[in-house]
C-alpha cells in the first residue's frame, strides 16, 4: 500500500514546501512526484512523519503488541 502525493502533502500541513522541508528536498522535487507514490517515497514520508510526530493514515504503521502486565 502506497500513499498518494495528496496524502503525503496533507500529513505535513497541506503544502509541498512543508513536505519538502521534512524530507530535506525541494518543493520542486515534490511537484515532480507522481500522483501515486512508489514504495521508497511512501517509506520516506511515513518515516519523516513518525520522527516529527505527525499522524499517518491508518494501515501504515502496525499496531504495537501489548505485553501482559507484570504481577
Amino acid at each position: 500500500m502506497n500513499l498518494t502525493k495528496k496524502q503525503a502533502i496533507d500529513i505535513f500541513g497541506g503544502n509541498g514546501a512543508a513536505l519538502g522541508r521534512a524530507l530535506g528536498i525541494t518543493k520542486g522535487a515534490i511537484s515532480q512526484w507522481p500522483d501515486e507514490l512508489d514504495q521508497k517515497q511512501t517509506a520516506m514520508v511515513i518515516g519523516a512523519a513518525v520522527q516529527l510526530g505527525k499522524p499517518v493514515p491508518d494501515g501504515f504503521i502496525a499496531p504495537t503488541e501489548q505485553l501482559p502486565a507484570a504481577v
